[in-house]
């Protein structure tokens, strides 16, 4: 099967001259991304929609992978409604799948009391003490592992997948209808480079708020 044309943001990003140990650092999960799906790309479409799952999954159970970005990259293949309307569905089912299954995990064997006490108290600093928190986690990234916390601050699951999938689901759509757009009034290697700059403002967007939002948890932490 043919492989995907594919851009690789981060892989670009990543060439510019930055100490070697801030580099790993930072960029070694964007680019174990690109390594995803690079792989794939050789099973053609159905295979992005396998990396853009595994990629979703891992960052829902194990660590940040920015998948949204991701999911710009995998859209370029082929930047048409359908296809854009496939792979907000695919995020939603894996950001659904993995969530679940963290939570399931942490219901059912618990973690460390103390790890348990250091998550509500990280949970009690933030701007909203419940299920609400996950739909602003969508735009300031300041709680990972978000089925771990379902699970031990004993939220609605119901309600917390309601907000993790409507956030996540409207930021999705937001992005690609967005990228479709400089595709609709631009050619292609213009769209492109638009669409890399809107994944480096979204990016940067998304460290900053969330930075701004640390540091007030961690300055409420300091009063208290």
């Amino acid at each position: 099967m043919k492989s995907l044309p594919i851009i690789f943001p981060f892989s670009a990003i990543s060439s510019f001259n930055f100490s070697k140990n801030r580099k790993r650092r930072v960029y070694c999960l964007p680019m174990l991304g690109d390594a995803i799906i690079a792989f794939f790309s050789n099973f053609g479409y159905i295979g992005m929609l396998i990396a853009l799952f595994c990629i979703f999954i891992i960052d829902s159970m194990f660590f940040p992978m920015v998948p949204e970005f991701f999911l710009l990259v995998i859209y370029s293949t082929n930047p048409s409604f359908e296809w854009g309307v496939v792979l907000i569905l695919i995020a939603a089912i894996a950001i659904f799948s993995g969530n679940t299954l963290l939570y399931i995990i942490v219901k059912k064997f618990g973690l460390p009391h103390f790890i348990q006490k250091l998550m509500k108290k990280y949970s009690g600093m933030m701007i909203a003490q419940d299920e609400k928190m996950l739909l602003i986690n969508r735009i300031a990234p300041v709680l990972p592992y978000t089925g771990a916390f379902i699970a031990v601050n004993n939220w609605s699951y119901k309600k917390s997948i309601a907000y993790i999938l409507a956030g996540g689901i409207a930021k999705f759509s937001f992005l690609v209808m967005l990228s479709g757009f400089f595709y609709t009034i631009f050619e292609k290697g213009i769209a492109q480079r638009a669409t890399f700059c809107l994944i480096i403002i979204t990016i940067a967007l998304g460290i900053f708020l969330s930075y701004i939002r640390k540091r007030k948890i961690y300055g409420k932490g300091v009063k208290r």
